[in-house]
């Protein structure tokens, strides 16, 4: 059996991935399973789904040191041949509760930057020293590291893994023509489709996705023109009342909307004028690919991941299918979504996304099953 682990069944990118490849391995003919800390949401089609815990309940921290004491339980009770952590927040917990299990080959896949060393990207020094602890602990115990981007491929704590050719570099990919597949029905908010043009940003109300100054650009951008700016994504705190606070104070909170999360994100996509990734840093951004694959118009920030590969870096100011610029810098975001927005001067995609289709994601994950199986 191969077990995969994620934190929650949330609208994330992590899981996303998590269901792809866990529906992939099971069309292999692999016995899988979605283990998780938390019941409910939405798994993948022919894999079985277990969760750990009853509900929800007290800290994230707290969460996670239940979930570790249960996961132990479980692994004992089905000893599966591989463990995989989908993405970076479950690696401490598979880390604590697959201690003392004999039989289980670990699989980290790193979907983020860990260790952020990024010039005015909120990093907290006992945190990033935290981070570091971890991230050698978990590429000492990796039967393989999963790389989703070559950006991490430099990071300190993975080298003795590579020496001892333990990691794999597997980039996201996506199904282009099956996010095509989704875009039609109406318009999914009034914005959509208007006179005026709209932004989109998309990811969890987190500081990682830098969109604070992502309001002040697009203040400065509101300022010489109209447009209106649409943010899908929740958090667990009261990141989206501070959001809503510094968009009255900039006063452009009548043209900022804050729709929470959504399960499909393509017809948003399509319809938007614009796609904008601001963030300080990411691993392989799924929101990007999905941007790409219905030709919406783009502006990313350079420090996210591997955003310049797939954008195709042209120089300083972007790339040839979209625009880079640098997430501390307001005055070029806002530069650079003004010329997105206007028909005359935009950059698209095109076919760019053909480069970056999922089966090579699945190639690459049935190569390393097939190694770990051997």
């Amino acid at each position: 059996m191969i077990c995969i682990y994620v934190h929650a069944l949330v609208a994330t990118g992590v899981v996303r991935n998590a269901r792809l490849i866990a529906a992939d391995l099971a069309a292999q003919g692999h016995e899988v399973q979605l283990v998780t800390a938390l019941p409910g949401g939405e798994g993948a089609p022919g894999v079985a789904h277990h969760a750990l815990l009853a509900r929800a309940g007290g800290s994230r921290l707290l969460e996670k040191l239940r979930a570790s004491i249960a996961l132990r339980r479980h692994l004992r009770a089905i000893k599966p041949a591989i463990l995989i952590s989908a993405g970076n927040h479950g690696h401490g917990t598979i880390w604590c509760g697959s201690r003392g299990v004999a039989g289980v080959a670990r699989v980290y896949r790193i979907s983020n930057d860990i260790m952020r060393i990024i010039p005015g990207a909120p990093s907290g020094g006992l945190r990033r020293r935290a981070r570091g602890m971890m991230a050698r602990l978990i590429a000492g115990d990796a039967a393989r590291l999963v790389l989703v981007s070559p950006t991490l491929v430099d990071t300190p704590a993975f080298r003795g893994a590579t020496d001892e050719g333990r990691v794999r570099l597997i980039p996201n990919g996506i199904d282009a023509a099956a996010a095509r597949a989704r875009v039609g029905g109406d318009a999914p908010h009034p914005w959509l489709g208007g006179p005026v043009p709209v932004i989109l940003a998309i990811g969890r109300l987190a500081p990682q996705k830098n969109f604070g100054t992502l309001l002040v650009a697009f203040a400065q951008l509101r300022g010489e023109r109209p447009a209106r700016l649409i943010l899908l994504g929740e958090s667990r705190d009261r990141a989206r009342e501070q959001l809503m606070a510094q968009a009255r104070a900039l006063r452009i909170a009548d043209d900022v909307a804050l729709p929470g999360t959504v399960a499909n994100v393509f017809p948003w996509l399509a319809r938007a004028d614009a796609f904008v990734l601001p963030s300080w840093w990411e691993g392989s951004a799924n929101v990007l690919l999905e941007a790409m694959a219905v030709n919406t118009p783009c502006v990313v920030s350079r420090s996210a991941g591997n955003a310049a590969q797939l954008l195709g870096d042209a120089g300083s100011d972007g790339g040839c299918y979209g625009l880079l610029v640098d997430p501390a810098d307001p005055a070029a975001m806002a530069q650079a979504m003004a010329r997105q927005i206007d028909p005359a001067t935009r950059i698209r995609p095109g076919d760019r996304i053909a480069r970056f289709d999922h089966a090579a994601v699945s190639d690459g994950w049935r190569a390393l099953v097939a190694e770990l199986l051997a």
